[in-house]
């Protein structure tokens, strides 16, 4: 059976928010700074705002290296990714203190499979779920494909996201008589991954080869301006930090470490939807 040659597997990330260099006339060279998360409002199909985070792209490719002509169908390299905390909660209060306040809240702590609705796979892009394959995605090897005359074989994967969340502005206090409207006053998001470049041969043997960490954070403060609309105030937490350069084999967190193939981990998708609790407060108590 072929084998990976570790010299010559690479996992490069590229964000949306790193700086960026142009070059201009008369000033030459210089470093841009990239796009930070953003807070934008959103128009419907009912009113809020939605929190984008920038793009993350990572480029993974190994090199098999064998005997000129040998089969190397059925290898697959992609990425696992998966989600460890999720805090996402926004805070609501009413024109005044009789009328209320509302905490909302869809945090967790659970460690999440990162791939598609449905998916029964580990890969973040799932091979059966819909998700996106060959070198733009989860590569995996077809029938035919065999070691070169050279004597070894690159394959590419790659890896694409852009986590986002949204938040209503205006929601009624049930806990108050008449249902008061009560105002986006306050919003805080984190969300925090660690992204594996992984190897699968022939016979279904997993081989984690590197892998990096990053996250994304808004923490952003409301307030109603003269016409009764939710407008973005202070704005406390925009990052969006990446962990480079990348580390070699496993992930040692003890939060995850073992549990990097477990296909009992909840799929992050369908536990971010799940309905949020919401705790309402006749008073300001919530803000």
């Amino acid at each position: 059976m072929a084998t990976i040659s570790k010299v010559n597997t690479t996992l490069t990330v590229r964000a949306g928010s790193d700086r960026f260099a142009v070059v201009l006339p008369i000033l030459g060279r210089i470093e841009l700074p990239g796009v930070p998360p953003s807070v934008t409002p959103d128009a419907g199909p009912w009113v809020g705002f939605d929190f984008n985070s920038p793009t993350i792209d990572a480029f993974g490719s190994i090199r098999l290296t064998g005997t000129a002509g040998e089969s190397v169908a059925g290898w697959t390299l992609g990425f696992i990714q998966l989600k460890y905390i999720g805090t996402n909660y926004a805070r609501y209060r009413g024109a005044t203190d009789r009328d209320g306040s509302i905490l909302i809240t869809g945090s967790n702590q659970v460690v999440c499979r990162d791939t598609d609705i449905g998916s029964v796979e580990v890969w973040y892009d799932s091979l059966n779920s819909g998700g996106t394959t060959g070198p733009n995605g989860t590569n995996k090897l077809p029938a035919g494909t065999i070691i070169p005359a050279t004597g070894f074989l690159d394959v590419p994967a790659h890896l694409f996201d852009q986590p986002s969340r949204t938040w209503q502005s205006i929601v009624k206090n049930t806990s108050v008589p008449g249902h008061p409207n009560n105002f986006l006053h306050h919003a805080d998001i984190g969300l925090a991954f660690c992204t594996m470049l992984v190897a699968r041969d022939p016979a279904n043997k997993f081989h984690m080869l590197m892998h990096f960490y990053w996250n994304v954070r808004w923490e952003q403060m409301f307030a109603v301006d003269g016409t009764g609309k939710v407008v973005a105030g202070r704005t406390v937490h925009l990052q969006h930090n990446i962990q480079r350069p990348v580390h070699t084999g496993n992930p040692m967190d003890r939060r995850f470490h073992g549990k990097e193939f477990d296909l009992s981990l909840p799929v992050s998708n369908t536990v971010s939807r799940q309905p949020h609790r919401v705790h309402p407060a006749a008073d300001w108590r919530h803000t």
